[in-house]
């Protein structure tokens, strides 16, 4: 897929959502604007002051706050559901971008959407993004293996990838749990010589991987690594719930 300017009109980020209340909303905020300012958004000094004023449409269990350049701010509530684990996973070629916007979550992300329709398609769970020999992001997900030495690795920044919140949140207790946390590029050999592959994400929460491309991959069953992700969203997830709106 050739690199095309993008539509860098608006700048989003989606968050958990429970009546009323939103996961981790700081650190998705401090994402938004380093987003905007790379695409070149203004972000509003009245930001804060606005987005709890702004009416919230839709149903569902994940909050899109979206900012554009004329600085109104939208947000939307969808339904997300992922069957339990274990997942299956296909591989799609990952959309490319400006490097100034590589990365960021922009206006233009029907790349990342058709990446997850084909693999839903395939009979896939999830779409796992590659570029140049190497997995860089997921659909809506970032993956994370653990290899046979006990050694966890994530995708380099350099590839192009979403900066995860969900794995800045759980990289402190992967390392708390005595394995080291390394990025490198997550090639094909890499990842079929792993012991567990899981992917985290707002939506899919934390899950385990055992196909990918209809090709087994890890041990068949959950282990130390996905245990460790698990139980620290969850006990992260019950501290980390903020009003939206007014109260």
């Amino acid at each position: 897929m050739g690199e095309h300017a993008p539509d860098s009109e608006s700048v989003f980020t989606t968050l958990r959502w429970n009546d009323g209340q939103v996961a981790w909303l700081p650190e998705h905020l401090q994402r938004l604007e380093q987003h905007a300012n790379r695409l070149g958004i203004v972000w509003p000094e009245d930001f804060l002051q606005s987005l709890h004023s702004t009416p919230i449409n839709g149903t569902g269990n994940l909050c899109r706050i979206q900012l554009d350049q004329n600085g109104t701010i939208t947000l939307t509530l969808r339904h997300s559901q992922y069957p339990p684990s274990p997942l299956t996973a296909a591989s799609q070629e990952a959309p490319r971008f400006p490097e100034h916007v590589q990365g960021t979550k922009h206006a233009e992300w029907s790349g990342y959407n058709e990446a997850r329709k084909q693999s839903n398609d395939k009979g896939a769970d999830i779409g796992l993004l590659v570029h140049d020999g190497a997995v860089v992001d997921g659909d809506r997900c970032t993956p994370i293996l653990l290899d046979i030495d006990g050694v966890a690795f994530a995708s380099s920044p350099d590839g192009g990838g979403v900066d995860s919140i969900t794995l800045g949140v759980l990289r402190p207790s992967i390392e708390a749990a005595g394995i080291p946390f390394r990025t490198a590029r997550l090639t094909e050999r890499l990842l079929g010589r792993a012991a567990e592959i899981v992917v985290v994400g707002t939506g899919v929460g934390v899950a385990w991987l055992n196909e990918i491309d209809g090709q087994r991959v890890g041990t068949g069953s959950a282990g130390p690594l996905f245990n460790t992700c698990k139980g620290a969203f969850d006990y992260q997830l019950e501290e980390a719930w903020s009003q939206l709106g007014d109260v």
